[in-house]
């Protein structure tokens, strides 16, 4: 380096120079590449999620009517009833026809959802085939006796062979009359 003349120097500068700035240059448009894809993908998502909302919105009637169909078939009790011995009475039942059998249950508060209220019922120790549970757990979700919905369902193996004993929670849906 010592050996080359000033003008050599300065030419090698120039050229250094040169690609330094092309690399830039190169590194800048690289980098927009990228940020455009990712901007491209979130545009489409954006796109797609706007148009699903669009979809829904021009099927809020639809959504209404099915509301109204489902309220129209709940359960409605007197304002001031209490409704436990009611939904305790019908799960009962519908256990006993289906061979599962329950020593321990209790009723929770009642809990106001929009217009719609539940109750809790914590089932903490019942016993069963599993046919007899997979029954009574199909025929609570589908009876026309009122709206039934099973929540945090834990079993384990009894100690009677072929059987099954664990805990749930059923919640039943009713509303109140005016």
């Amino acid at each position: 380096m010592n050996n080359m003349s000033l003008k050599e120097k300065a030419v090698l500068a120039v050229i250094g120079m040169v690609l330094l700035y092309a690399l830039a240059v190169v590194l800048w448009f690289t980098s927009q590449e990228a940020a455009w894809k990712k901007a491209s993908r979130t545009y489409r998502s954006a796109r797609e999620t706007y148009e699903k909302e669009c979809r829904l919105i021009g099927e809020r009637q639809k959504w209404n009517d099915a509301y109204e169909d489902e309220k129209s078939q709940m359960p409605t009790f007197a304002f001031g009833k209490t409704t436990d011995t009611t939904w305790l009475q019908k799960m009962d039942e519908l256990a006993e026809k289906h061979h599962i059998f329950i020593s321990q249950r209790q009723g929770g508060a009642e809990v106001e959802k929009g217009d719609v209220l539940e109750l809790p019922i914590e089932v903490r120790n019942w016993e069963g085939a599993l046919e007899s549970l997979v029954r009574f757990l199909h025929e609570l979700e589908n009876t026309t006796e009122g709206m039934f919905d099973v929540g945090n369902i834990n079993f384990k193996p009894s100690s009677k062979k072929g059987y099954l004993r664990g805990s749930f929670t059923l919640t039943c849906a009713y509303m109140r009359e005016d």
